[in-house]
């Protein structure tokens, strides 16, 4: 995926040189409510087997609202941005947890809570259209991510906070309402991943008429959001 988005962004460099369609100056603010398809939570990354290591649980359907401000450069055809989202999402279920003492199936909330935090540039894709626009850009980007988890209530507190980096690459469609309104759709590649650590903060608890005692060290996992991004919002061109 690494490799198709470096192609990509190769592709808008030079769409950026060769595109003589130029666009007046202009800064817009968008509100943009996301999906993204799939993520993974790799609970054992650590392990020296290779099985173990790519044990992972799924977590689907996830969804976010997001902001972006664009400045189109004046006199040349891209423009711009900075944006944030955050994206959440929690599966509450009965596991069979294994680091537990007994092992046994308990209700756990698994999940992650991510922000990323882009700089990008998008060019303008000529379409001879005043009210439609197409872009294609892409950039970097800091993840500041978070691991939650509870097992029979109780909290695996983090023990650090990670930021990780990377690149993205989008493409965005906006239809121009009236003048100064605009809704847009749009997709966007990237592939966030960070490692956390994380430790209970109880050494044991009661579950179903059950002891069950939690290990004391910390323990460290691994989640990858690497499921496309789906956007839709509206904004507005302040001047």
């Amino acid at each position: 995926m690494r490799r198709s988005i470096l192609s990509v962004l190769a592709v808008v460099v030079l769409l950026g040189r060769l595109s003589s369609q130029t666009q007046e100056q202009t800064f817009s603010f968008a509100f943009r409510g996301t999906y993204t398809t799939t993520s993974k939570v790799f609970i054992n990354p650590d392990s020296p087997s290779g099985d173990l290591r790519g044990q992972y649980n799924s977590i689907d359907n996830i969804y976010g609202a997001g902001v972006e401000l664009r400045w189109k450069v004046p006199g040349h055809s891209f423009a711009l941005s900075l944006a944030t989202e955050y994206l959440s999402k929690i599966n509450n279920q009965d596991q069979l947890v294994g680091f537990t003492t007994p092992t046994q199936r308990l209700p756990v909330e698994e999940g992650f809570r991510l922000i990323p935090v882009e700089v990008g540039a998008q060019v303008f894709i000529p379409l001879g259209s005043d009210r439609i626009q197409l872009t294609m850009g892409g950039g970097l980007a800091a993840y500041f991510g978070s691991r939650v988890l509870k097992v029979a209530g109780v909290e695996a507190a983090e023990k650090n906070t990670p930021v990780y980096y990377g690149i993205h690459v989008e493409t965005s469609f906006d239809y121009r309402i009236r003048s100064g309104f605009f809704v847009r759709a749009e997709m966007r590649f990237r592939d966030p991943e960070f490692t956390t650590e994380s430790q209970f903060s109880q050494t044991a608890t009661q579950s179903g008429g059950v002891l069950v005692v939690f290990p004391r060290a910390p323990f460290r996992a691994r989640i990858n959001i690497n499921g496309l991004n789906f956007g839709i919002g509206a904004g507005i061109e302040l001047f």
